[in-house]
């Protein structure tokens, strides 16, 4: 990067740590709100967020809405913000009906799904590591979800697999429209600041959020929940930031597989607050989808990493 020398080499790192430690505290204030309505809960949360972050894009003399004469980008940006709202909204669900650590882990296997769509849309390399990688994280769902065949099930019935399934696939869903969001984002990052995008992610989450909002549930939250939900809105944008930040000094795939270590913080909230800890089966799903994406991660970096090399070589040999 071209900061690389202008900086502690640890400080990309650091920050990702962080922005790690602190999106477990954004489910962790999900969890504790779960009797507030979902869409309810996104609506206030929302206002928090276009508030604060319309205050920092003018403050760093960015543009909210900027001009883009691309009619294909402008498309992008809306399906992108569609894609944001679903994905909060599975999100919010899935949190909120089973445990955090599991559904953390469930998300966060939006890299597999990056590689498999990649390959779909855009024609990305899709190779061995890409295909191991994939069958080991397919493993670790099994794990988690303990569905009612031989090996998997631990003594679940049917009826208990149908009663917690919907609320695991829902978390899968999210993780599948996060790597297209992320397919469309990076299509879109010589159109629009990732601050602005960000900043009309939540303003689509405002609009659309009241529209389904039945008048049953449509409450005036208590001074405990609006401190959480503002709590919640901060910390969402502080992680934003800082792995914004962070891109700046270092290359994304050298340090995102740090953000894995928000497995490890959601399991200790898990444990500390609501006295749960994953049964052997779920730690083995766990360890595999963790492994698996770290895996392809880190495998994706070393490949870039012998590109130049190779040009290099390359060069060198026509010279010669």
């Amino acid at each position: 990067m071209s900061d690389s020398n202008t900086h502690w080499w640890a400080l990309p790192y650091l920050l990702v740590l962080l922005s790690s430690f602190l999106s477990a505290f954004v489910g962790l204030g999900v969890k504790l709100l779960k009797e507030m309505d979902v869409f309810n809960l996104m609506y206030i949360r929302s206002v928090i967020m276009v508030t604060m972050n319309y205050f920092y894009i003018k403050w760093n003399n960015g543009k909210i809405y900027p001009p883009i004469t691309n009619k294909k980008a402008c498309r992008l940006i809306e399906i992108r913000c569609a894609l944001g709202f679903t994905c909060a909204t599975c999100f919010f669900i899935g949190v909120q009906n089973i445990p955090l650590s599991i559904a953390n882990v469930l998300l966060q296997t939006v890299p597999i799904w990056t590689g498999i769509l990649g390959k779909i849309f855009l024609k990305e390399d899709f190779g061995q590591r890409e295909i191991i990688s994939c069958a080991v994280s397919f493993l670790g769902v099994l794990f988690i979800t303990k569905p009612p065949i031989p090996f998997f099930t631990e003594g679940q019935n049917v009826t208990e697999f149908l009663s917690s399934f919907p609320f695991y696939f829902i978390c899968l869903i999210n993780a599948i429209l996060w790597a297209i969001a992320l397919l469309i984002a990076r299509n879109l990052r010589n159109h629009v600041d990732s601050h602005a995008l960000n900043h009309q992610f939540a303003a689509t989450m405002l609009i659309f959020s009241p529209i389904f909002i039945s008048p049953s549930n449509l409450q005036i939250p208590t001074r405990t929940q609006l401190f959480f939900i503002i709590i919640n809105a901060v910390i969402t944008l502080l992680c934003w930031f800082l792995i914004n930040e962070a891109l700046k000094y270092e290359q994304a795939s050298k340090i995102m597989p740090l953000n894995y270590c928000s497995l490890v913080f959601t399991g200790i909230f898990d444990k500390i607050i609501f006295n749960y800890f994953p049964s052997l089966s779920s730690l083995i799903g766990v360890i595999l989808i963790a492994g698996s994406c770290i895996f392809l991660v880190v495998g994706k970096r070393k490949e870039e990493e012998k590109k130049p090399s190779k040009v290099k070589r390359l060069s060198e040999a026509n010279i010669s």
